[in-house]
């Protein structure tokens, strides 16, 4: 089996909250680099509505390094700023991506 050469790349957690419900795990996104992260976070706050809805997600955690395989990569690369995920289970179990040291938010500890 040939091992997959992993490119770095950031990985930010990501939360719902619901207003009465509290908050839980709603996926991760990846960018190519931190300044992508911050474009990223600059329009989607733009779209936001100026009062705080009942539910909405946000950042759960700090960007932080993380691996991707070329071919998530690629597709990291083809979206504006970076790609959210609402499940990055698979691409784990698949060594598509791997966590770097350092984690921020619901990341899981045992992977």
């Amino acid at each position: 089996m040939k091992k997959k050469r992993l490119l770095e790349i950031i990985h930010v957690s990501w939360e719902e909250s619901e207003r009465g419900w509290g908050s839980r795990p709603d996926g991760c996104s990846l960018h190519l680099s931190v300044e992508d992260f911050n474009r990223f976070m600059e329009k989607y706050c733009k779209k936001l509505p100026k009062e705080v809805p009942d539910v909405y997600e946000r950042p759960a955690g700090n960007p932080e390094a993380a691996y991707a395989s070329r071919k998530l990569y690629r597709k990291i690369k083809k979206r504006e700023n970076g790609l959210r995920l609402y499940d990055e289970k698979e691409l784990v179990k698949s060594k598509d991506l791997v966590y770097g040291k350092i984690r921020s938010g619901w990341v899981p500890i045992n992977t």
